[in-house]
């Protein structure tokens, strides 16, 4: 005679299971409210980047109404600045942060060298060139530029100012330039440039574009 009822020990083991089943992730219900937030989910870059359009004078406009122009500011090597010059050039600057008091943004860009349309002058030479002497010059350059394109980058330095309306930008730009026209004159740049400007800032691992 059997200890134990077979018939009824199966029946308490399924109903075990069934309490420790109770934590099983698949009988996990999310809540509509959490159904409802997973579903928003946004569509592209271009939904959350801060620029919407293009204003006038090449400028931005951006999501929250505000209006803004790229500059770039000329550099120089400070070690070879006298101490005259240096002086000079920190008492302008330090001017320049007291009397433009709107907002700003100073951004440098290390930027791979982008020699492609160096190279592909130098390689239309090499496949044209009709005189065998002269195909080592070539080919030597066309490696250099490889390194320089593979060990070097470009070092420059760029002003975001902001302001409400597109006159207010203007005018922030005009005063901007005359505080620095003697240590540091600012570059006004084209549209490509600003655009280019921006990619490498969003594209840290990428060549600059070249038109």
């Amino acid at each position: 005679m059997a200890l134990i009822n077979e018939r009824e020990f199966n029946r308490q083991k399924k109903k075990n299971s069934d309490k420790i089943g109770i934590l099983n992730e698949k009988n996990i219900v999310d809540s509509p409210l959490a159904q409802e937030k997973a579903k928003k989910v946004i569509a592209s870059f271009a939904d959350i980047f801060p620029i919407r359009d293009f204003a006038e004078h090449d400028f931005f406009e951006m999501r929250n109404g505000e209006f803004m122009e790229i500059v770039q500011v000329t550099s120089k090597d400070i070690y070879s600045l006298n101490e005259g010059d240096k002086d000079s050039d920190i008492f302008s600057v330090t001017y320049m942060y007291q009397a433009y008091i709107s907002d700003m943004k100073i951004v440098p860009l290390h930027t791979p060298v982008n020699l492609e349309i160096q190279k592909n002058k130098v390689l239309k030479d090499i496949r044209n060139c009709k005189r065998k002497q002269y195909l080592p010059f070539l080919e030597k350059k066309l490696l250099e530029l490889e390194f320089i394109e593979e060990h070097r980058t470009n070092k420059e330095y760029f002003l975001f100012l902001y302001a409400n309306t597109v006159k207010s930008l203007q005018e922030k730009k005009i005063l901007l330039r005359r505080l620095l026209a003697q240590s540091n004159p600012v570059i006004e740049l084209e549209l490509s440039k600003k655009i280019n400007v921006l990619f490498q800032m969003t594209n840290l691992n990428t060549k600059p574009k070249v038109d």
